[in-house]
């Protein structure tokens, strides 16, 4: 896997003012097709992809589908995407620039990222998320949108195709930051709160720091969505009983026995970045 930090980016050639009107248009559209499909149009100036889709990561949870498309329709990239965030996101390899504590750059920073299947280890990654669905080369734009929560858009080619060259790196590098700032704001599209209440949530977790290990983070950000026992084990691929233990481990570090004391511990610890907008 390769990644590229990115400073500035302007078009390389020319982009269609009315692909660029209709991305920005899809920006909080409520059909999951409409923004990613529009990324595929405005990116397909550039460069050729058959299979784009948006993620959330937010801090130590599955990622988030937000949007998946692709040219042949929405079927391959909507499943790509959604085995990707269920099944798979913990072996990606782009997890260690995700989860690095502290993070690989400041909020709003850009990367782009190339990852070819044949790179990877053998392995259900590999074998079951990307081979068997015909995805040979991928292209990610990643933008670090608040403390604990990053975006990503997933570009694919498939079997028949070439991979990914170094022009078409520097093409969609040159339009990362304009794709980034859509994503962010396609993200803040929230009706309801709940994405600005997760990130503020997480990013309390995370500051907890070294007492707690990894996993007891994942759950603990769990438990504070609301989360039963048994559906955090069936996202972590744990047993209710492994969930329970890991959240026993977090309680007694944290020197709480509940759900609310918990909430309280994560209140008093970053109050500023959980107060009501």
């Amino acid at each position: 896997m390769l990644i590229w930090l990115v400073e500035e980016s302007a078009p390389r050639r020319m982009i269609e003012a009315s692909a660029v009107t209709r991305l920005v248009d899809a920006i909080g559209a409520e059909n999951q097709e409409t923004f990613a499909r529009c990324i595929l149009e405005t990116v397909g100036g550039l460069v050729s992809a058959e299979v784009c889709y948006v993620l959330a990561h937010e801090a130590q949870r599955t990622p988030r589908l937000l949007s998946a498309a692709g040219v042949a329709g929405p079927w391959l990239a909507s499943t790509a995407g959604a085995v990707h965030a269920r099944e798979f996101a913990r072996q990606d390899l782009l997890r260690e620039v995700l989860d690095r504590r502290p993070a690989v750059g400041p909020v709003g920073v850009v990367l782009v990222s190339q990852q070819r299947t044949d790179d990877l280890p053998a392995g259900p990654l590999r074998d079951q998320g990307l081979d068997a669905l015909g995805l040979i080369d991928r292209l990610s734009i990643l933008v670090r949108a608040s403390e604990a929560t990053w975006l990503a858009v997933h570009l694919y080619r498939t079997q028949g195709q070439s991979y990914f060259l170094r022009d078409d790196i520097d093409s969609l590098a040159s339009m990362a930051r304009l794709t980034a700032r859509c994503m962010k704001h396609h993200y803040a599209f929230d009706n309801d709160g709940i994405g600005a209440l997760r990130s503020r949530v997480s990013g309390s977790v995370l500051d907890l720091g070294e007492r707690l290990t990894s996993r007891e983070k994942e759950v603990l950000t769990r438990i504070l969505d609301g989360v039963t026992v048994n559906r955090i084990a069936e996202d972590l691929h744990l047993r209710p009983t492994t969930v329970a233990t890991y959240r026993q481990r977090a309680y007694d570090k944290l020197g709480v026995t509940s759900r609310q004391e918990l909430f309280a511990t994560v209140l008093q610890h970053r109050p500023p970045s959980l107060a009501p907008a």
